[in-house]
């Protein structure tokens, strides 16, 4: 069973993360998470609502000591602030007053390796990561692991559509569109729609490993001017 641990100051765990994760347990800083507890999987859930702007970045730098993935709770959720801390190695970014269903999805997300922001601000992170990866037309090797259906609605969220506008381009329910996400994933070995952008294109998958590296640096660079911004 996967731990989910969340740090805040406050006395009392929300009741809307309780609700998401009933066995959740809280302390108010990094420090007193125990030995026993680092040695299972887990997440942390950094409540940056409650922490001074001036040690927020050293309380994460801390949380992603611990090598659990990292989520961000914040209260006023921005471009900007998402952009540094995922940079600083957040896994998730989200609002402090999650529903504990939305909470659940960026659980399993990060769980599994994947990366999670609210909608708009993943559509934005696409948007500027396909700036600086090489356009192409989409490789032979994801034609033949995808069906027609599911090769489109890759395009479209490669592309930076939300699910909803996927589903209004290809004149399918949002349901069908996560059910061929689901699909996807698995068939692509991707965990998140970022992954999913850089897989569909042809550039990506004739990157040398030499040139791999260069082109992460490249969208990490990208990524820290924007949040500088």
């Amino acid at each position: 069973m996967t731990a989910h641990i969340f740090i805040s100051p406050r006395t009392d765990l929300k009741e809307r993360w309780t609700q998401a994760f009933p066995n959740a347990l809280g302390v108010e800083r990094v420090a007193q998470i125990t030995r026993e507890s680092k040695a299972i999987q887990g997440v942390l859930w950094l409540d940056l609502a409650a922490i001074d702007s001036i040690d927020r970045l050293a309380t994460l730098e801390e949380c992603v000591e611990v090598g659990w993935p990292v989520v961000v709770l914040a209260a006023t959720p921005s471009e900007s602030e998402a952009f540094q801390l995922l940079n600083a190695g957040a896994r998730g970014y989200c609002h402090v007053g999650a529903h504990p269903k939305q909470l659940n999805q960026v659980g399993v997300a990060v769980e599994h390796g994947g990366l999670w922001m609210p909608p708009n601000l993943l559509q934005r992170l696409l948007a500027l990561s396909l700036r600086v990866v090489p356009s192409g037309s989409v490789d032979e090797s994801v034609h033949s692991k995808l069906t027609p259906s599911e090769l489109q609605v890759a395009q479209e969220v490669a592309n930076g559509k939300s699910n909803q506008e996927v589903a209004m381009a290809l004149g399918i329910t949002e349901q069908s569109v996560k059910v061929h996400l689901s699909a996807i994933f698995k068939k692509l070995g991707v965990k998140d729609r970022v992954q999913l952008a850089l897989t569909v294109t042809s550039a990506r998958s004739a990157l040398t490993e030499v040139q791999k590296p260069s082109l992460i640096a490249r969208i990490s660079r990208f990524w820290r001017s924007i949040g500088s911004r």
